[in-house]
Parts: structure tokens; sequence; C-alpha cells
């Protein structure tokens, strides 16, 4: 076992990882059996107002395997043990302690978190017996602690909070109903992203790589992305609105596969083996810097906890990736629906399945004369057309069908949309927005003009 192959080692070992499978560069998946369909999509604006990806991030997960997965379960127990809010405090109860206990007890017989143990007492001098390793491991992950970062301390922080939970901040404004701006810290795990995207507590905006070339999103082990996360009170009302500018994880590996891979980083920080708090790796012909920041002093040095714990993606080796289409400049509509053809009604998200025309939008001609819509178009809010033909009589309603011919047509998104209506010359007659739409539901965008 040397130091240059043991983050590999770790990688191979873990016996409960989810296999991921992306796209290809024509929209089909690589591999449609796989536990994970992973849907980067697009390029994010660098907004936080502004979504370009259409769809979620998870496509399909194998739940069956997370529900079923001991060490899986005992992980996700942990999610909801922590504030949301960094300033606010952490106390540990005793139901509390015994969830982390019981996790600890269960990856300590895994195969990654062996060849931690081994490779920490082999290779780096430790002498830590089982026992041991589990007081250590349930110390720097799971003890709360005070953070004194560049003269500020934070305190209740805690390794696992920040690297798989995530810390939000933001300021509470009492008495005001108007939801607040913050950012998110940490939140560097692909289960707790999984879980809050499908209970709609995070929105992926798409992805971020800084990568030269189309390398990012043909990786299927990591993502790095752009995303906001909505904090609600008890009665589920927004009260504070997340963005992170740019963040990441690895997608697959297992909690144990995670924690083996950070602790060893870990105590190679501590043997002085890592430069700038990075350790440089290859995983699966992937090069990646493993970060890994412990908790600071109050005289500045480095603490004896985990901070954070997370991969920045740099390359991969192997064949030249198929192009990857990035999304056009992004539209500043000019909402109107007023003109000659107005927006009725759309069907954003019907029951079943997307495809075949099941979307919809009505549109109206208020006018007295009949308009010829050949040469018109309906483009989303990445500009992706769909084309009109046919003869709108004088008060005319009627449906047209979102045909979603190929990646590049028209997509009715179901977590907000845009739908613009323009004329043979390109000009813009009507666009109306939406929000979020749950399944069957029919956005109704003038009052005053009734549908069929």
């Amino acid at each position: 076992m040397s130091e240059t192959n043991i983050y590999q080692q770790i990688w191979e070992s873990d016996e409960n990882q989810f296999s991921v499978s992306t796209r290809t560069s024509s929209g089909e998946w690589e591999d449609e059996t796989a536990d994970i369909l992973l849907d980067e999509q697009v390029k994010a604006s660098g907004q936080r107002e502004i979504d370009l990806a259409t769809r979620p991030l998870f496509y399909k997960v194998n739940e069956d395997k997370l529900d079923k997965t001991p060490t899986y379960s005992s992980f996700i127990k942990l999610l909801d043990n922590y504030a949301i809010r960094s300033l606010d405090p952490e106390f540990t109860p005793e139901e509390e302690e015994h969830e982390q206990l019981d996790f600890i007890s269960l990856i300590l017989s895994t195969k990654p978190i062996q060849l931690a143990r081994k490779y920490i007492n082999e290779e780096l001098g430790e002498t830590l017996s089982e026992q041991q390793f589990r007081h250590k491991l349930q110390r720097i992950w799971f003890e709360l602690y005070t953070n004194y970062f560049k003269g500020k301390s934070t305190h209740f922080a805690s390794g696992f909070e920040h690297v798989f939970v995530g810390e939000g901040k933001y300021n509470i404004r009492s008495g005001d109903k108007r939801e607040t701006l913050g950012t998110i810290s940490g939140y560097h795990s692909w289960v707790k992203f999984y879980l809050d995207e499908k209970n709609q507590r995070v929105n992926f905006l798409g992805y971020k790589y800084d990568l030269r070339g189309n390398q990012g999103p043909n990786n299927p082990n990591v993502v790095t992305l752009q995303m906001t996360q909505n904090v609600t009170d008890m009665g589920g009302n927004v009260i504070a609105k997340l963005f992170k500018e740019k963040g990441g994880f690895f997608v697959g590996p297992s909690p144990e596969c995670e924690i083996a891979l950070a602790t060893v980083a870990y105590y190679e920080s501590v043997y002085r083996k890592l430069r700038g708090d990075k350790a440089r790796i290859t995983i699966n012909d992937a090069t990646y810097d493993l970060v890994l920041y412990r908790s600071t002093n109050p005289n500045g040095s480095r603490g004896e906890f985990i901070r954070s714990f997370f991969p920045i993606f740099l390359s991969k080796d192997g064949p030249t990736p198929g192009p990857i289409i990035e999304p056009p400049p992004v539209r500043k509509p000019n909402f109107n629906n007023d003109g000659p053809v107005v927006v009725v009604a759309a069907l954003p998200n019907p029951e079943g399945s997307d495809q075949g025309g099941r979307e919809w939008v009505k549109l109206k001609n208020v006018t007295s004369e009949a308009i010829d819509l050949t040469g018109w178009d309906m483009v989303d809010k990445l500009d992706r057309p769909q084309l009109l033909s046919g003869i709108l009589q004088p008060n005319e309603v009627k449906q047209f069908p979102i045909t979603r011919l190929t990646q590049s047509s028209m997509h009715l998104s179901n977590k907000s949309g845009l739908i613009t209506v323009r004329d043979r010359s390109s000009k813009e007659i009507a666009t109306v927005t939406y929000s979020r739409a749950r399944s069957g539901d029919i956005f109704q965008f003038n009052s005053d003009i009734e549908s069929d």
C-alpha cells in the first residue's frame, strides 16, 4: 500500500457505491440501467435569479438501494440533526449522539474505513486500535467546536454538518415578511442534494466547471454546480433563499467511502503531506485536488477537527468526449401579454410523461381579423423553438402541443419557465412566465380572457 494510490484503493473497495450514467452528446443515456442517471444539462448563468437547467440534476436514483443499504439509512438519519443557519446554537441530545455512534459502528466494518485505518497506521505511523479509531472518527467529524478563521469565531461548528449537510449564512428580518438572501457554505454530499432536490428544497441552476474544453459533464463521478436552497418556517413559508455560486461533490460513493477519503486526507494534513490543504490524486483516470481544511485555532494554527472536504475536478484522461452544446446567451425578455395574440394558458407538467406533445400552450387571437401563424414560433427561456402554423381566426383560442422533437426544441420546464410568442420577423408578440409546476397544474395567464 502506497500513499500514491490509497484514494483509488478506497474508491475501488466501496461495495455500496452507486453506478452513475450521464447523457451522450445526442441526449441518450450512456447506461440507462445505472443506479443514478445524472442530468447536468447546461452551463449555469452565474446569477441566482436565472435558472437555465430545465430539469432536475438527478433524473433517477435507485431508491430501493438507498433505503435498504444500512450505512445510507444511518447516514440519512443524521442529516436533520443540525440547524440550517450557521449562527444558530447547536446541541447534541442523547438520541442524536446514539445516531452518530450507530453510524460509526456500521462504517467501521466496511472495507473503505478498514483500508483508511490500515494506511494511517502503516504509512503514516499511527497505532490506532479499532476502538481508538472509533473515538477519533467521532471527535473529528461530530464533536462541536469553535472555529477561529481570519479572526472571526464560528461557534457550534461540526465537520459532518459543514461537509455533508451545509450551513446557511443569512440574517433574520424580524417582522419582515420578505424572504432574505444569503449564501450556502459547505454542502458536499450527493445524497443530501438528491433528497433536497426531490423534496424541492434546492434548485440546480446548471454546471460550473472552470475547465478548458468539455470535460466536466462527461465525468459521471463528480459535479461542480450552482444552486439555490430555500429555508422555510414551520408554516412552509420561504424565509431565506440561499445561493452557492460554485460548489460540488462526488457522485455515487457511499458515506463510508467519503468519510474514508476525507479521514485519510485529514491525517495527511496532520503529517504535512498536503500542499496548501490539497491532495492531488487520480481516481478512475480523473485528476482531482482533494481539499481538506482543518479547523483554525485562536492563534491561527490548524486545529484537530475537520472543517471542510470537497473535490475539485481538474481533468480526465482517455478519449476526447463529444461536443457539449453551450447554452445561448441569456435572453432578457420584455414581459407583455396584450398584443394581437396572447398566451391564455399552459400545461407544463402533464400527469405521466412530458413527451409526445402532452405539454401544451393555448393562444388566442384577440383581434377582429384572422392571423396566419405560418413562420411564427414559440420559444422557451433557452430560446429553443416550437414552430407554429395555421390560421387563428378572430377571437379563436387554439391549443398547440409542445412536441419536444429534439433536445434543442422547446421544452416547458417543470421548475419554472418562460413562454414567448414571436411573429415571422422574430418580433416578440407575447411573453409570460410561470413558477414551479406540479403535476397537472394548468397556468392561466390572462384572467380577462376565457379559455376553452
